[in-house]
């Protein structure tokens, strides 16, 4: 609606100055208006006007009735989600790797988890500022924090995701968490040792400078896969820059509008492997899951 209205006041502003200018115009030719012409450019920029006005308000009356009825919706979805997803995932344990910039959207993911039983085990807040490009950079972490750097810095790269995978879903290696932070890895939070078999991606950039989906969440996922994890990856409807293309080439389920009581059904659908890319966005192929579809 926004836009829209200042598409119409620039319009607005356009007739204005049309008609300002033939009166300037016609000042500085020497001669003034004939007072029917200067009348027929009045009412012609006061019939104009009435236009754009009515267009104003069909415009703001539409958008006002279209968020109605989406607000309506969302309660009704918010309402019956607990039974949707009712111990879908009854004592499970899910870790959530944040590697987005929505702190909401974690927050709602994990509500939304632990609405469907599950057990919110290791939580990692992945710093965005690391140099995960950086082979270098990566290898000397491994030096400095006594990792067992290699001379291959593919090795380790390799070697390094391996560590922050096995971190998250293993459990096996809690005391690597204070060392990670240290090198200013990520945050970690929950209890990480104890071991998951389903991971959530909560991804989604402010904007494409921020996008680390391709250096951090794609190898997470490699490591994820070899370690028979299910992970999910979702987003809010609104991201600025989609992490959902990058997942989509790692196979995995998908939910762009997470932000959402719809989303976050088929979060938990998805988590239970019911395996396609929800949503609302152009890359979504699915709106609701299946499995509600045969309740």
């Amino acid at each position: 609606m926004i836009d829209i209205r200042h598409h119409i006041y620039s319009l607005a502003a356009v007739f204005l100055a049309l008609a300002v200018g033939i009166m300037i115009g016609t000042s500085f030719a020497g001669r003034s208006p004939s007072s029917e012409a200067g009348r027929r450019t009045i009412q012609r920029y006061e019939g104009d006007m009435r236009a754009l006005k009515d267009e104003i308000l069909k415009a703001a009356g539409n958008a006002a009735s279209k968020e109605a009825a989406l607000k309506a919706c969302e309660q009704y979805c918010r309402a019956v989600m607990p039974l949707a997803v009712k111990d879908r995932l009854y004592w499970r344990n899910v870790a959530v790797v944040q590697t987005g910039d929505y702190d909401d959207l974690t927050g709602s993911v994990k509500k939304a988890l632990e609405m469907a039983g599950a057990q919110v085990t290791c939580t990692a807040d992945i710093s965005s500022d690391f140099a995960f490009g950086d082979d270098a950079a990566i290898s000397q972490v491994l030096v400095n924090h006594g990792l067992g750097s290699t001379v291959d810095l593919k090795a380790d790269r390799d070697k390094f995701f391996r560590i922050l995978a096995d971190t998250i879903c293993t459990g096996k290696y809690p005391y690597l968490v204070s060392t990670l932070e240290k090198a200013g890895v990520a945050v970690f939070g929950g209890d990480c040792d104890r071991s998951c078999k389903m991971v959530v991606m909560v991804g989604g950039a402010s904007s494409d400078s921020r996008n680390i989906a391709q250096s951090v969440d794609a190898q997470l996922l490699a490591r994820f896969g070899k370690l028979g994890v299910t992970a999910v990856g979702c987003e809010a409807s609104d991201a600025a820059s989609s992490y959902v293309p990058v997942w989509h080439k790692s196979g995995i389920a998908t939910v762009d509008n997470a932000d959402c009581a719809m989303g976050q059904t088929c979060l938990i659908y998805a988590l239970n492997g019911e395996t396609a890319n929800f949503g609302t966005k152009p890359t979504a192929d699915r709106l609701i899951p299946k499995g509600v579809e045969s309740e």
